[in-house]
């Protein structure tokens, strides 16, 4: 070995002690599979693995699972530089891979040789990343259909004659020396129509007049709920967020001054229909916009937060923009999971995910789903494979998804892989 190998193997040597020494610094507890580091295995993680190994060190963590009963519980997390190979030896290992037939180790999409097995994933069998990219494009995809839903409820809003869109900025008092919060010493509210003419903006006080720290600038808090009231009483509120305005009309009313806006609802019929298949979205004015935008974090794969407005007329232009994207389809393409099982008026079939598994040679897989999508009983470009047999060992398995509405005329769920 020379100078330089022998560099770059303590470099990596130096990588690995440093991620050990960060995982193991204290017994941790791990919320999902997710959350755990590479240097930490349960015992068997450490077992399934293609070369095996068993704990050699005390439990450095927690991660809460289910076991094979499917009940709750903490699963014991190992540092993997601690633990020690099992006494197989490598002849023992080949023979044992050669009686396997059911575990599955090679990533169907990028081919990487995984030390542990893989699971399947609708005729896949994904590494983490792999399965991380695939979790992601069909986020993607979910907002692509999501920025419709979106689209036609802004256009329903901006519609509503009583259309009132406001925003709220809030001025906290300092807590007091024990970390108590004081209530807030004053609020600029501004809110404009759905044309973008001025309906209000008003510095009104929310604290006595005695405390000090409030603006000299804000109204006292009896005209500012005079003010609020003939502004926005009976209409439609579009908010930032849920409680903006409840914090200030809340305030107003410990004082004394209460504000009777009435009910914030449509003053006209509601537009978009909301698919029971679809994923319950959070529906605050600031997550839709956030859902609309479609900013994924790249390294949780979540999506951003937006930065705010800041102002009634900005908010209003936002939701102007998001109103112009009906009709568009820009984004990831293909269809979510919900997507394709939404009934599209043809009956309760429709609601159901048929999906077919052929075992034999692939190319015969591709000629019957060929032939099946060809008399509408299969979706075109749905095939997946082949993957190694579970069930019959040396054979292939190949997936295809079928149509319901062929299928299961009779609107009975039917299991076609079988």
């Amino acid at each position: 070995m020379n100078e330089l190998e022998h560099g770059q193997e303590q470099r990596q040597d130096d990588s690995v002690a440093a991620e050990v020494r960060n995982a193991v610094k204290s017994a941790v507890s791990y919320r999902w599979w997710g959350e755990v580091p590479w240097a930490l295995a349960s015992k068997s993680q450490l077992g399934r693995a293609d070369l095996p190994r068993e704990p050699g060190g005390p439990v450095r963590g927690w991660v809460s699972g289910r076991d094979f009963r499917g009940r709750e519980m903490d699963i014991e997390l190992y540092a993997v530089a601690e633990s020690v190979p099992t006494k197989a030896s490598g002849g023992q290992l080949a023979a044992a891979d050669r009686r396997r037939t059911a575990t599955v180790r090679v990533c169907s999409d990028c081919g990487a040789n995984c030390q542990q097995p893989l699971a399947e994933r609708r005729g896949r069998y994904l590494c983490a990343m792999c399965a991380k990219l695939a979790r992601i494009v069909d986020f993607q995809i979910e907002l692509r259909e999501r920025r419709t839903e979106l689209a036609a409820w802004a256009q329903g809003v901006l519609a509503d004659p009583g259309l009132a869109v406001v925003w709220v900025e809030v001025m906290e008092a300092e807590p007091t020396p024990s970390g108590r919060r004081r209530p807030p010493l004053a609020a600029r509210v501004h809110a404009v129509d759905g044309h973008g003419r001025l309906l209000v903006d008003v510095l009104v006080r929310l604290a006595g007049p005695r405390t000090k720290g409030a603006p000299a600038a804000a109204i006292p808090p009896e005209e500012g709920a005079r003010a609020l009231q003939a502004a926005l009483e009976g209409r439609r509120r579009i908010t930032w967020t849920a409680d903006a305005l409840q914090a200030v009309t809340g305030r107003l009313a410990a004082l004394g001054h209460p504000v009777r806006l009435g009910p914030a609802g449509p003053h006209g019929p509601e537009t978009g229909v909301w698919s029971p298949h679809r994923p319950a979205w959070p529906g605050q004015v600031c997550d839709r916009l956030a859902q609309w935008r479609g900013e994924l974090d790249p390294v949780t794969g979540e999506l951003r937060a937006p930065w705010p407005p800041g102002a009634a007329d900005r908010l209003l232009l936002c939701l102007q923009r998001i109103a112009s994207t009906a009709g568009t389809d820009a984004g990831r393409p293909g269809r979510s999971r919900g997507a394709r099982r939404e009934d599209d008026g043809a009956g309760p079939a429709g609601a159901y995910e048929v999906r077919i598994a052929v075992t034999g040679p692939a190319g015969a897989a591709e000629r019957l789903a060929g032939v099946l999508a060809a008399t509408g009983a299969a979706e075109h470009g749905s095939l997946a494979g082949p993957v190694p047999s579970r069930e019959v060992p040396g054979a292939q398995v190949t997936y295809f998804a079928g149509n319901p509405e062929v299928l299961l005329p009779g609107n009975e769920p039917a299991d076609a892989a079988q």
